[in-house]
């Protein structure tokens, strides 16, 4: 089976998730060699995340979590549901749709539930933390 990864390219998959029987997985899919200890050996009623972002501008005393996922992709239950309770506790959450060189792209933000397509002027903008 194929599966795209997070750069476009496609990557054989060879086994699944030791959690989820019918979720494949490819070599690069736990992000980290502890991520993916910790999914095959502790307790299994909790999910390990890969979250693409992590922003501090520190300047402006702001933390953002950002998920990227190309224009086809769907984001993982997980990561829902962790972006989700992050936006609860205050920090700002977003999933960016889009595709290099991201001339377009959407972005979804957790806090107000609204999407905006962004041009790459204004995603750099958003990156930056000068377009809220």
């Amino acid at each position: 089976m194929k599966q795209y990864n997070i750069l476009g390219g496609v990557d054989e998959v060879n086994e699944t998730h030791p959690q989820f029987e019918d979720k494949k997985i490819n070599e690069n899919y736990y992000g980290s060699d502890l991520n993916k200890l910790v999914a095959e050996e502790c307790r299994k009623d909790m999910v390990v995340n890969n979250i693409d972002l992590i922003i501090n501008d520190y300047t402006k005393d702001s933390i953002r979590i950002i998920e990227s996922k190309h224009s086809n992709e769907k984001l993982s239950k997980g990561q829902h549901l962790l972006l989700q309770r992050l936006s609860k506790l205050g920090i700002n959450t977003y999933v960016v749709y889009g595709d290099p060189p991201y001339n377009y792209s959407t972005v979804y933000s957790y806090q107000k539930k609204v999407s905006r397509v962004l041009n790459k002027e204004e995603l750099i903008k958003f990156l930056n933390n000068e377009l809220r």
